[in-house]
């Protein structure tokens, strides 16, 4: 899998965000924002949960001792990353009671949610995306990567030129090689002759 464009301009424009004197709601929304505009070239690829959860829940998982934060935390999560994002009573934003600069929350971000860096390449690759939740299935937004079309594409998701997802739900994902494939379907067209 391949990461998105342009990393480093995404880093200053979350680095920005960070600048700007904002409640945490603001801050929700233009992280948001934001990261459906990175995403929008792939439609398929969900975007990280976002929600604001009360800062007292933290206390002694995230941090150790009282951050002094404000009573409200931004917990950006996909699959096995969490981030939480506070302001201190210095009016400075903090992830995870490590990085307190825009710069170092922006690049820790971006470098680590799973979506930004789970660009896929082939079928292989979608059909593990879907499995873990960081795709949605939508047999109309699928990425195809190759031009060249298989003879027969009911219930194809999307090929290469190599290999084919086929399936018509999530439970039924299968690849198949052409020949494999072309086989299976030469099989069930002469059963409806």
């Amino acid at each position: 899998m391949k990461s998105i464009l342009n990393i480093k301009d995404n880093i200053l424009e979350l680095e920005n965000i960070l600048y700007k004197e904002q409640s945490l709601e603001e801050l929700d929304r233009s992280i948001q924002q934001l990261f459906s505009r990175i995403l929008k070239e792939y439609p398929y690829l969900k975007l990280p949960m976002f929600s604001i959860i009360p800062t007292k829940n933290l206390e002694f998982i995230v941090w150790y001792q009282d951050p002094n934060a404000i009573t409200e935390t931004l917990l950006i999560k996909q699959n096995s990353f969490d981030a939480y994002i506070w302001k201190s009573a210095n009016q400075k934003w903090y992830l995870d009671d490590l990085y307190s600069r825009p710069h170092e929350i922006a690049q820790k971000l971006i470098e680590s949610i799973p979506v930004f860096h789970s660009i896929p390449e082939n079928p292989k690759e979608v059909k593990h995306l879907l499995e873990v939740g960081m795709m949605h299935f939508d047999s109309t937004s699928f990425p195809k990567f190759s031009k060249v079309k298989p003879k027969d594409c009911r219930e194809v998701l999307t090929w290469d030129d190599r290999f084919l997802l086929v399936g018509t739900q999530q439970n039924n994902l299968k690849i198949y090689s052409y020949e494999e494939w072309n086989a299976l379907i030469g099989r069930e067209n002469f059963y409806l002759d």
